[in-house]
């Protein structure tokens, strides 16, 4: 169970004392016990804002800097509603035998009390700040014991004893500490996790581990006085397989077990991430050995760190912080970024895991980049929840991972996509009759759905004559576009079924093809104002594209209907009716009559696919739109903007884009339903306000 989770801010103080002989590897052991607390994976506390220091060490903090940092650390937290992580670290001691410790700080005198650091008093005061959601703290000195405060005395403060402590200590009031054992422990722990403890470590689960490890005397001090507040602990567990499922996917435990094959090593049964940790830290051990090729050996270092940044992104959705993550959202985002298929039959942190995998250790680098498909999917999933790459989880996750560019440049490619996808020509041919060219094309320039502009362009009834004023409509709108501070990228034709099978409209001469500066997509024109008869085909196709977001079946949702159902009208028409077709619908082959077929279809589906040639559709052209599913109908223009260019320069996709491009399609997306709906109810009507 995930107990409530405020923030937890961090403060870690290891003086050293002059007056004293030095600690040896103080400030390194500190340091690493700050960097364990601030990992996102392990301690979970916030990094301090600019100017703020949360790491004092050294020869030259003093008493008076010590007591500063903690109250101002204790009044920011109380501020934030935070709790508050204060670790001591250095000389202690105990003054006219009282049980009570004082810090040693760098202007300190043994035989002075004037000049030490009372931490117990510290303690105090933190607890007793309003608004803290509790002081977890850690104490290694000699005489440790001695920081507990008066608890009974936090009744009569400010709080009222409505507060929470929880205060490792590493040896006992009358004892001694020797070689910062219990830091170096405490670290190990942290870091390595407590087998068959819970998915976060209280702190008498790190003082048993701790003691286990490096044979010390702990102690544990835990009040409880606020029934309402958050629940402490001092680290999540790195034991603790996340949310119950096993660490590595079939992608990632297959990659592994090839890359340690060559040096006779097995997969290590790692169920959490100390375990990839620990293999990550043998292999470069390895490396030093020089036992093993190089070779061999980086293959085996790349799998490992890239399954470890596979692990820390998959833990960043668990915990996303914006709007709640879908299995949809995550396979079309893993789908749209990398081409990932993610495998059906599975959800949660299963999907999340494995979509991950792949992205990170079998799609496409771009520009030599490993983890760029992971920033594109933080990304895409982050710019849909308005979320920016200075988020702090974003920003620590890109931290970990070495992805920081890579982020940055996704969400700019990102900007880039949404400002050319801004504004969107409807150009419809709905005044056509039957199977016949219109007399007039109507066009509307929309801007985020809004209504821009509209205008009708008479034109002569051939292709030729609708081609010819298509030019018309294109200078139009560019010139439009440019009044709104924006490029036209997207055109979208609404014709008749029989216009759509026999005419390709992207491949309109305007000089250049009409596709090859814009993303063309075909709709039916009938959806603009539905027959009688028809009334119910917008309300129907809602229904179906809500289906098809949340098919979780393998591959694309879509079924594929061959001669054996095209050859029986009845039967088809039958099914149809019936409702049995509940995803897109496509055609292995192109039979007789397609029109007539391709309107029945298109009342009944929000998406139809066929092939543009005679004949049965290659296998090949088939597994394109698998794996394009998710960038579809977009990608068909570049599919077939590659068919056009012929030996120009591809990309490592373009036999995939030319089995793609021997299809066509009618799309029918929530927007041009949102624009059905409008021109129904306002246009019809004979409001046209702009």
């Amino acid at each position: 169970m995930t107990p409530p989770s405020p923030p937890r801010h961090l403060l870690v103080i290891a003086p050293q004392c002059p007056d004293l002989p030095p600690l040896s590897g103080l400030e390194d052991v500190a340091e690493s016990l700050h960097a364990a607390l601030l990992d996102r994976r392990v301690g979970g506390c916030a990094h301090a804002p600019h100017g703020i220091d949360s790491f004092l060490t050294g020869a030259s903090v003093t008493q008076e800097q010590i007591e500063k940092a903690v109250r101002t650390a204790a009044e920011r937290a109380g501020r934030a509603e935070a709790v508050l992580v204060l670790a001591f670290v250095g000389h202690g001691t105990t003054l006219g035998g009282a049980p009570r410790l004082f810090l040693m700080a760098s202007d300190s005198r043994t035989d002075t009390r004037t000049t030490v650091v009372n931490v117990s008093d510290l303690l105090a005061q933190a607890l007793d700040t309003q608004g803290i959601q509790g002081v977890i703290a850690v104490v290694d000195t000699c005489h440790a014991g001695g920081a507990t405060p008066d608890i009974a005395a936090l009744d009569a403060g400010v709080r009222k004893g409505a507060t929470r402590l929880s205060l490792l200590m590493s040896v006992g009031v009358e004892e001694d500490a020797y070689g910062l054992a219990f830091t170096r422990g405490l670290v190990r722990v942290l870091r390595d996790g407590v087998s068959g403890a819970g998915e976060y470590l209280s702190a008498e689960d790190v003082r048993q581990a701790v003691n286990a490890m490096a044979n010390t005397g702990a102690r544990v001090v835990v009040a409880d006085g606020n029934p309402f507040g958050a629940h402490p602990w001092i680290a999540r567990n790195a034991q603790y397989a996340l949310r119950g499922r096993a660490l590595l996917g079939p992608v990632g435990r297959q990659d592994l077990t090839w890359a340690l094959e060559p040096l006779g090593m097995d997969v290590p049964p790692a169920s959490c991430a100390a375990g990839l940790e620990r293999l990550r830290r043998n292999l470069d051990a390895l490396v030093n050995d020089g036992a093993y090729s190089i070779a061999d050996m980086t293959c085996a270092v790349r799998v490992t760190e890239g399954l470890l940044d596979a692990l820390r992104t998959t833990e960043l959705l668990l915990a996303w912080p914006g709007a709640p993550l879908t299995s949809d959202r995550i396979r079309r985002a893993a789908a749209a970024v990398g081409g990932a298929t993610c495998p059906a039959g599975v959800g949660g942190g299963e999907l999340v895991r494995d979509c991950v995998e792949f992205l990170r250790l079998r799609a496409p680098r771009a520009l030599g980049s490993s983890t760029a498909p992971l920033a594109r999917l933080v990304a895409a999933l982050a710019v849909e929840d308005g979320l920016g790459p200075d988020a702090p989880q974003l920003s620590a996750w890109a931290g970990e991972t070495g992805a920081v560019l890579e982020l940055n440049d996704a969400f700019a490619a990102l900007a880039e996509r949404i400002a050319e996808d801004r504004l969107r020509l409807v150009v419809s041919l709905h005044a056509a009759v039957a199977d016949e060219w219109p007399e007039t094309l109507m066009a509307w320039l929309l801007d985020q759905g809004e209504h821009v502009a509209h205008e009708e362009f008479p034109c002569s009834p051939t292709q030729s004559g609708v081609e010819q004023q298509l030019k018309t409509v294109l200078r139009w709108a560019t010139r439009r576009a440019k009044q709104a501070g924006s490029k036209l990228k997207r055109v979208e034709i609404a014709a008749s079924a029989p216009l759509l099978v026999r005419w390709r409209p992207e491949e309109t001469d305007l000089g250049l093809r009409l596709g090859v500066m814009h993303d063309v997509v075909l709709r039916w024109s009938d959806r603009l104002s539905p027959p009688a008869h028809l009334y119910w085909i917008n309300d129907y196709a809602r229904e179906r594209l809500a289906a098809i977001a949340a098919d979780n079946g393998s591959g694309a949702p879509l079924d594929w209907l061959g001669k054996q159902e095209t050859r029986q009208p009845e039967e088809l028409a039958r099914r149809l009716q019936n409702g049995f077709y509940e995803r897109a619908l496509a055609l292995s082959h192109r039979p007789h009559r397609l029109d007539e077929l391709l309107e029945r279809l298109l009342a009944y589906t929000p998406i139809v696919l066929w092939p543009e040639g005679e004949g049965e559709l290659p296998d090949a052209a088939r597994d394109s739109v698998e794996r394009y599913w998710h960038r579809l109908p977009g990608e068909f223009s570049a599919a077939y903007r590659h068919t056009w260019r012929q030996g120009a320069q591809a990309r490592d996709t373009a036999e995939d884009w030319a089995d793609l491009a021997r299809l066509r399609s009618a799309w029918l997306d929530t927007e041009w339903l949102d624009f059905c709906d409008w021109f129904e109810t306002r246009w019809t009507d004979g409001d046209d306000t702009q």
